[in-house]
């Protein structure tokens, strides 16, 4: 053999055979030894099913972003869809509406002086253990109150627990305190409310008297709220005699039920389970 033929085969010889490197690749891959494949060299070797460790996301294809641009328009498409006429009352109707009061911390922020007057109804009917909890600035005519611990009797006699009042029948004053601290601090009222009409009388009784200390900005949108009352216009649920919320995002599963046990018994109690925030909306007759 001529020497220039001895020498490249000689160099050839010194290269792994690519059989022999695939046969190595296949018995450390089936293996689960992944990570040493890393540390064999296989030359122009491609083995199916094999992710070799890349340096960078390749390219996506040019066809990909108008595929994209199209699952959106149609996604957009869907939701643009008309719906069934009444299908929207129907939502809102099914809906209550029911506000949560704001906290005192957020009331501080708004610049109102704190709340003195108003106070708790005491039980007509106190017993021990203890009855129900209610939040301060909550207020209960004593029928409503009454209802509630025949409720909480049944509840805790359930549960051995007790339950938390959150909100309560709020007359003008304590509604235009809740309404002004949302709109100082940003919040869209529009939003919140489904009578349109009365929140942007009471709004513009709030822009109206911008400028002034807040106690005459609320007594101005008092006025307005205790108008629309008179009218028989509600703009919070709150405002109708009987309207209660009881705290339930600490109840269990087994406590909900037993809460509404509970409220069955009593009788001439509508219960709704309102999400946002969590809680349950009562109407007491």
């Amino acid at each position: 053999m001529p020497p220039t033929r001895r020498a490249a085969a000689k160099e050839r010889s010194k290269e792994p055979p690519h059989r022999l490197c695939a046969l190595a690749a296949a018995l450390l891959c089936a293996a689960g030894c992944t990570e040493k494949l890393e540390s064999v060299e296989l030359p122009g070797i491609d083995l199916p099913g094999l992710d070799w460790p890349k340096t960078s996301a390749p390219a996506a294809p040019s066809s990909a972003a108008p595929r994209a641009q199209g699952a959106a328009s149609a996604a957009g498409a869907a939701s643009a869809a008309p719906r069934p006429p009444g299908a929207r009352a129907a939502a809102a109707a099914s809906q209550p509406e029911c506000d949560e009061l704001p906290s005192e911390e957020e009331e501080r922020r708004a610049q109102l002086p704190p709340l003195t007057a108003l106070g708790k109804a005491v039980p007509t009917e106190p017993w021990t253990p203890p009855p129900y909890e209610v939040l301060p600035g909550v207020t209960l005519p004593a029928p409503i109150a009454a209802k509630l611990e025949r409720i909480d009797r049944g509840y805790a006699r359930r549960t051995r627990e007790h339950l938390v009042i959150t909100s309560g029948t709020r007359d003008a004053n304590r509604q235009a305190r809740a309404m002004f601290t949302k709109l100082r601090l940003g919040e869209d009222l529009l939003k919140l409310y489904r009578n349109k009409a009365a929140v942007q009388e009471i709004t513009k009784a709030y822009r109206a008297s911008s400028g002034k200390p807040p106690e005459q900005v609320v007594a101005a949108m008092e006025a307005v709220i205790q108008d629309q009352i008179d009218r028989g216009v509600y703009v919070s649920a709150h405002l109708r005699r009987g309207a209660v919320d009881v705290r339930n995002r600490t109840m269990s599963p087994k406590e909900k039920r037993a809460f509404l046990e509970s409220a069955s018994e009593v009788g001439g109690v509508l219960v709704i389970e309102e999400t946002t925030p969590a809680h349950y909306h009562l109407q007491i007759d």
